[in-house]
């Protein structure tokens, strides 16, 4: 039987970092796919859907392959924050998030382009942020450029300037940075690769 290329449905150099830590062979085609948030969509269905529909784009072009893909949001008082995509969408982000519990979703899928199965799980973070200044916020936007980050935030680099505390975490906090690998380990050994 042949073995099963697998593939990353992502450019995020990120998530590449992080599926390179599970020492597997794995290539990245970036899915291009509309991820408009759907009428009435909570941010739980919002990621798993995302991350399926990724997973799926890529399937149209790779028979026999593995597809991992994964999609995050972050929710704070009921309003789904995405990627602020600009610096200033990005201080209205943080001056939102200031001083709150924003939780975050990272929903990831595995699909067998093969057999068009998948099977999917979701990572979920609650944390409090810090009540920040605005010479705070500016200075975090300036100096990491948090514009492709779902709240603007940048766990990598946010740990210490955002976070006063994880109230509920998943003991793995790969999933804040774009892919939880717990679960995807989990998933990936069902398919005794």
């Amino acid at each position: 039987m042949k073995k099963k290329k697998i593939i990353l449905g992502s450019s995020s150099k990120f998530r590449k970092s992080l599926l390179k830590t599970l020492d597997i062979d794995f290539v990245c085609i970036s899915p291009e796919i509309d991820e408009s948030r759907l009428p009435e969509e909570g941010p739980r269905d919002m990621v798993l859907r995302l991350a399926i529909e990724k997973a799926k784009k890529i399937s149209l072009l790779e028979n026999n392959s593995l597809i991992i893909s994964s999609d995050s949001c972050a929710s704070c008082d009921g309003r789904i924050l995405g990627k602020p995509l600009s610096e200033i969408k990005a201080v209205e982000h943080l001056e939102y998030i200031s001083g709150k519990i924003i939780v975050f979703y990272t929903g990831i899928c595995v699909l067998n382009s093969g057999l068009m199965d998948f099977k999917t799980d979701i990572a979920k973070y609650k944390i409090k942020i810090k009540k920040l200044s605005s010479k705070d916020i500016l200075d975090y936007v300036k100096k990491h450029n948090p514009i492709n980050s779902s709240a603007a935030f940048r766990y990598e680099v946010a740990k210490d300037i955002l976070i006063e505390e994880f109230i509920d975490t998943e003991n793995d906090i790969s999933g804040l940075i774009g892919l939880p690998l717990k679960k995807l380990k989990v998933i990936l050994d069902s398919y005794e690769l």
